[in-house]
């Protein structure tokens, strides 16, 4: 493990973010110096809320340790596996936010301007992790492997290298979100691929906060998922549509589901490949359901212009 190689790549890529958040908002139409001062502004709170929202989230996921080690020592030391992902994540989101209405721009563009550059970041966040030794890693490979997609131990043994598929994904999902920064929804759509995604990605890996045998962060990222389902819902029911409520409906069976194939990870000799292959199929479907929905409400609203 080595911290200070992992805090330098963090750094670097939370400075790129800004700089290519600047230069997304000046293509947006935000005069040059006010989009410097914005990628400045959100390259300071974006650090500082994203470390406070991670510690915070580990804290509240894991207070009964924390409290046992000790609140001064918790806060004082900083061990990389002590930090949430998730709440990294939500801290810059906020500090996004606040950029936003701090210089009074509309938060929605902004964020919407912010998509790429964020994705962008959470993908080198989780590329990072390599320098955290088997961290981001999942289960040990008999059969060996290469890196990326396999990393080693001291003994040479090799694991698959789970966060160098989730820092793939979320670079494929900036890729998403530049092409369609025109979206009204383009920021919610990113993080919503990013958050069902990370079902299955973080139930590859071995080190996870878990409750029994049912995931933390995996849950966070399927209220987020469901929110957004709901959300869709009952748009379509304003809108019309009878059957608005199966968005939602379809996002708890699968959620149901997914809770059932934790379980049998853990608990049952069912292969494992068999369960990931449902596990992945329910997230596909989920994909499928919040594309469609998105094109009929995109489709009704021109309709009613």
């Amino acid at each position: 493990m080595n911290l200070t190689a992992y805090f330098v790549c963090m750094a670097a890529s939370a400075v790129l973010t800004a700089v290519f958040t600047a230069f997304l908002l000046i293509r947006g139409g935000v005069p040059g110096k006010r989009a410097a001062g914005a990628g400045c502004l959100l390259l300071f709170s974006g650090c500082l809320l994203g470390f406070a929202g991670a510690k915070l989230l580990y804290l509240l996921l894991e207070f009964p340790y924390v409290m046992m080690r000790g609140l001064g020592e918790f806060f004082l030391e900083t061990r990389a596996e002590e930090l949430s992902y998730y709440g990294g994540v939500a801290g810059v989101t906020l500090a996004a936010f606040l950029t936003a209405k701090i210089l009074k721009l509309d938060p929605v563009h902004f964020l919407n301007s912010f998509a790429p550059a964020g994705a962008f970041m959470a993908g080198m966040a989780r590329i990072s992790e390599y320098f955290l030794g088997l961290f981001g890693a999942g289960d040990y490979m008999e059969q060996g492997g290469f890196f990326p997609l396999t990393v080693q131990n001291s003994w040479g043994e090799h694991y698959l290298a789970v966060f160098f598929l989730e820092g793939v994904f979320a670079l494929v999902m900036a890729v998403f979100a530049l092409l369609n920064r025109k979206d009204r929804q383009v920021f919610v759509r990113t993080l919503f691929y990013l958050c069902l995604s990370q079902i299955l990605f973080e139930s590859l890996r071995n080190q996870s906060i878990a409750w029994l045998f049912v995931r933390a962060e995996q849950l966070l990222c399927f209220f987020f998922v469901e929110g957004v389902l709901i959300f869709r819902s009952v748009t379509a029911r304003r809108l019309g549509n009878r059957k608005g409520w199966l968005p939602w409906v379809l996002g708890i069976l699968v959620a149901l589901l997914t809770v059932a194939e934790e379980f049998a990870l853990d608990k049952t000799d069912i292969p494992q490949v068999l369960t990931y292959i449902c596990m992945t199929a329910g997230i596909v479907f989920l994909g499928v359901v919040e594309v469609l929905t998105h094109r009929w409400i995109r489709a009704e609203k021109a309709a009613m212009k």
